[in-house]
């Protein structure tokens, strides 16, 4: 019998909230963690990380392999792609240069561009693009997503990939729709608005992330590493298809940074869900500083997407959701700033996405999570 994948989360849902139930937290999430052991090894994903922001403290467990062929286990120093979670980055970057005063989120993105030509606007448009409407997928931008480059193969520059021309393998990037008026979600758009910051500032994108964001954050484990280095292959996740083989080179690289480039952990991801309930509680001394977190959640255009996450709910209840899916890699992020509480879960498999669903799913029916799935890239 074939089951929906709709029965499938369910039926992984019960089966973790029982289990979830049973002693301490930390305890609890071994569970849950453990309980997927033979759904790990049906769906060729050698492991998985979670880490959970209950009351603004961080709790992480892991399972299985850093990678198939060695046995070798994850541990907290484990990075993964982060893939599209490098959006959420990405934007909290936008929006503390808009802080700095160094960029304005609400002006007109060709301000800013000296590489490269924003082509022309559809006919008809009266809005124009911004660095908020690229980072709230409102821009009407084209390029949903990038499918990265094997380990040996040229990599394009930022100008390459938003013209489309080789060595990039993918579409150029232009506004197909008129600004401000759908959501339409596109790492191209992300692409324009990292582009956008470079040559605003005159840095490179890595350098402004780990300023802007992964210092402040004491993201230590955290960088845009495409490619990285021979001495952090140890510490890397290997990516692995749907048939549990480990893709050549450990994965694809991704020089779409803004859209896709990120490694990280699940517990530095999760000081980002923290610093958010921080910021929600008042504290200043966190990289949203006045009214930066309002602005992250706050609805672009009104449709439905803040600054690098999708929204749910209002008030205490406010949800922000992002999927992060690169090949071989799949992860995502829960966070409710008004309850300090939250979640990254992270999988070095191409099959893991129903996994990291179905675990999203467990909390929020545990903790009471204002949310549930199906959770938005």
């Amino acid at each position: 019998m074939i089951l929906s994948r709709r029965t499938v989360l369910a039926g992984m849902a019960a089966t973790l909230s029982r289990r979830f139930a049973c002693g301490t937290e930390a305890a609890a999430l071994g569970d849950i963690l453990s309980s997927f052991d033979g759904e790990l090894k049906r769906r060729g994903v050698p492991s998985i990380s979670l880490a959970l922001v209950e009351d603004g403290g961080i709790s992480l467990i892991q399972r299985g392999r850093r990678r198939i062929s060695s046995g070798e286990a994850v541990d907290s120093r484990t990075r993964y792609q982060a893939a599209s979670m490098s959006k959420t980055i990405a934007a909290l970057t936008a929006l503390v240069l808009s802080i700095q005063g160094k960029v304005l989120l609400d002006a007109d993105v060709t301000q800013y561009l000296k590489r490269w030509r924003l082509p022309a606007l559809p006919v008809g448009s009266s809005r124009p693009v911004t660095l908020r409407r690229l980072f709230g997928m409102t821009a009407g931008c084209n390029v949903p997503g990038y499918a990265g480059y094997a380990v040996n193969a040229a990599l394009p520059s930022d100008v390459a990939i938003l013209s489309g021309v080789p060595p990039s393998n993918s579409p150029a990037v232009a506004i197909v729709k008129p600004p401000g008026v759908v959501q339409a979600y596109s790492g191209g758009g992300c692409q324009i608005g990292q582009l956008a910051l470079e040559d605003a500032t005159g840095r490179s994108f890595s350098s402004l992330v780990e300023e802007a964001v992964l210092r402040p954050l004491a993201m230590d484990l955290s960088g845009f590493w495409q490619l990285p280095a021979a001495s952090q292959n140890a510490e890397l996740a290997r990516a692995h298809d749907s048939s549990g083989r480990e893709i050549d080179g450990g994965g694809h690289v991704y020089p779409e940074l803004a859209a896709a480039g990120l490694w990280s952990t699940p517990s530095d991801l999760a000081k980002l869900i923290v610093a958010m309930a921080k910021a929600a509680q008042g504290d200043r001394g966190t990289p949203f500083a006045e009214h930066g977190l309002d602005e992250m959640l706050t609805s672009v255009d009104g449709l439905g997407y803040g600054l690098g996450v999708a929204l749910a709910g209002s008030g205490r209840d406010l949800v922000a959701m992002k999927r992060g899916n690169n090949l071989g890699f799949r992860g995502g992020l829960v966070a409710c700033p008004g309850r300090a509480q939250g979640a990254i879960v992270m999988t070095n498999g191409d099959d893991g996405e129903s996994i990291v669903d179905a675990v999203l799913d467990a909390l929020a029916e545990r903790y009471r999570w204002p949310a549930r799935a199906p959770w938005p890239e």
